[in-house]
């Protein structure tokens, strides 16, 4: 039995109708509209706020139900300079040249300066810890902007962590994570200092419909 597939390529006004009150409901703006920024006022977030971007995360789905997650919320300004430093120099040792470049930079912030730092760590023995814990952290980027908040994915917490030198900065620092748990997903979090950029042109050729 043969299945014909067919590549699909966005409608021209796809993106066009995202200013469009009445063809884009408010998720879908949300999601089109996110950008990852990379430079943040100092200004702290507020209590509520948090603790509606950490439910949003809460209620992401997961494998089998697990929940497999913890989150973690770092806010102590000498905590979040000692895990930069930290973070630079595992970019400075890596073997990708554009993690070395970047980190060479006098001005480079790993975090951007951004006042908050949301780790997700995940129960290493459930089904997809690192599936569920990624879920969660989009919840959480999503709910952020819709409250006007900001975000960037801060691969360099797993890189970090992945090495025991990583692990001990962790442990002097007295930032634990319930046993059995590592990170499976970082961000920064904070109000944006720059106007947000228009979005990246699509990849196209990225979806097949089969049937």
């Amino acid at each position: 039995m043969s299945t014909v597939t067919t590549p699909f390529r966005s409608p021209k006004w796809m993106w066009g109708t995202i200013n469009q009150e009445s063809t884009m409901n408010e998720t879908i703006r949300t999601i089109l509209e996110r950008r990852s920024i990379r430079a943040y006022k100092p200004d702290q977030l507020d209590e509520t706020s948090i603790g509606q971007i950490v439910e949003a995360g809460r209620h992401a789905p997961s494998a089998m139900n697990q929940q497999s997650w913890h989150f973690t919320v770092i806010r102590d300004r000498t905590l979040l300079e000692a895990l930069e430093i930290a973070c630079k120099k595992v970019f400075l040792e890596s073997d990708i040249e554009a993690l070395r470049e970047v980190a060479g930079r006098p001005d480079f912030s790993v975090f951007y300066h951004a006042p908050v730092l949301f780790i997700v760590t995940g129960d290493t023995g459930a089904l997809a810890p690192q599936y569920d814990c990624t879920l969660a952290m989009e919840n959480m980027m999503l709910a952020a902007a819709s409250l006007g908040i900001s975000s960037c994915w801060m691969h360099s917490i797993m890189m970090l962590y992945s090495t025991e030198k990583g692990k001990a900065v962790f442990s002097d620092l007295g930032i634990a994570f319930p046993e059995r748990y590592e990170p499976f997903a970082a961000a920064v979090f904070g109000y944006s200092a720059i106007s947000l950029p228009d979005a990246a042109p699509r990849k196209e050729g990225d979806v097949t419909f089969i049937g």
